[in-house]
């Protein structure tokens, strides 16, 4: 009776161990603050025939320039264009203070023009033009110190088309320096390891997308029976319950994030983001109750959104550039191997759980009604 007593006891600790074990991933994934791939984003244009003499545009999102410089003058929380137009002279101030060119020891002088607004992936941003004027026809050096004190996840898209040759960059808050060479743009190689860094990275800090592959993945382990989830006995169905999810997700965001970032489309950043939120909410309240069983449809569906949320990280990537496919196929392929390294950690895991009495009567619905929560704030907030 004691043993019987203890391997009850057992079983059920060992149970719940398991069953949390995925309640601390989805605490991991969530940092404070729930901020999704709500990314602070910027972009740096230049366009030249040479490195003496060019010209170029900052573009930023109003949000992250009001913060940095209190744009919305009679503080009423709405940012117009005429309180933008008035604040030009520190708009230039402030351009020419986080954004310097050098070669060698000597400056380049820049010249600030008007202010204007430009649409990029659908979101409106303030863009300060500018022409520069060298003293040299020399290697150029790029320094970017924008927006990094308030947020050290800022990155800005650097894009370069001088004398012909094509250079494209990422600034971050590690990497804040970019060498324009007068010879010769951006090897494809350091194209290649730019954007597939970027996609990895993107992937990893979009919450977003992280909980909706979660939340897709949470019942491949389980089989419908009775109107109840039941764990299912064959690992293969597991497996390929998975390789049909994932592969119909990363197909249709794919096909979304190419097309949308080489501007064939613009569709609206708020509506995107909003979709986005949407399609985490359903899939997991889908779970708890399900009415919907052809889900690679559904997933493949909510991919085709997730995939323009994806393209807001380009933003631009010029049509006078070289390699703007290259660059989008780099980025979508390290998209692909960051969501493949979640997928690696979380299937060991699902595969275990399916053995488990309490992960398809509570550790599922738990997670995925956290998981909903967070979404219904995340849609509240875009709409």
């Amino acid at each position: 009776m004691f043993l019987l007593s203890f391997y009850r006891v057992s079983d059920f600790v060992t149970n719940r161990a398991f069953g949390l074990m995925i309640l601390s991933f989805l605490m991991i994934t969530v940092p404070e603050g729930v901020k999704a791939h709500e990314l602070s984003n910027g972009y740096i244009t230049l366009n030249g025939d040479n490195t003496q003499k060019f010209s170029g545009r900052l573009s930023l999102m109003p949000y992250d320039l009001e913060i940095e410089m209190k744009l919305d003058e009679n503080f009423d929380g709405k940012l117009v264009w005429h309180e933008v137009k008035e604040a030009q002279p520190d708009l230039h101030a402030y351009a020419a203070a986080v954004l310097q060119f050098t070669q060698g020891s000597a400056a380049c002088s820049p010249v600030f023009h008007e202010v204007a607004m430009e649409l990029i992936s659908g979101e409106a941003l303030i863009a300060i033009p500018f022409t520069i004027d060298c003293p040299y026809y020399t290697d150029v050096s790029v320094d970017y110190q924008g927006m990094f004190e308030q947020d050290d996840t800022h990155q800005t898209l650097f894009s370069a088309a001088i004398g012909g040759e094509s250079h494209t960059d990422v600034f971050t808050n590690e990497h804040r320096q970019v060498t324009l060479s007068a010879a010769s743009g951006a090897s494809v190689w350091q194209t290649i390891t730019t954007f597939v860094y970027q996609g990895i990275i993107h992937i990893w800090i979009g919450i977003d997308h992280i909980l909706f592959l979660l939340a897709t993945l949470l019942t491949v382990n389980l089989v419908r029976k009775n109107n109840q989830w039941q764990g299912e006995l064959s690992k293969v169905k597991v497996l390929k319950s998975t390789f049909w999810l994932v592969t119909a997700f990363t197909v249709a965001h794919s096909v979304t994030l190419t097309t949308t970032a080489l501007g064939w489309y613009h569709p609206p950043g708020r509506w995107v983001e909003f979709g986005i939120a949407i399609s985490v909410m359903l899939t997991a309240i889908n779970n708890i109750w399900p009415v919907i069983h052809r889900l690679t449809i559904v997933t493949f569906a909510f991919g085709l959104i997730h995939g323009m949320g994806f393209a807001s990280v380009f933003g631009e990537l010029q049509a006078d550039a070289q390699s703007p496919l290259l660059a989008i196929a780099s980025f979508n392929i390290g998209v692909e191997l960051g969501q493949l390294v979640v997928v690696l950690l979380l299937l060991p895991l699902l595969l275990a759980l399916r053995h488990m009495r309490l992960y398809a009567s509570a550790v599922m619905p738990l997670a995925s009604s956290v998981i909903a929560l967070i979404a219904l704030n995340w849609a509240v907030q875009r709409f």
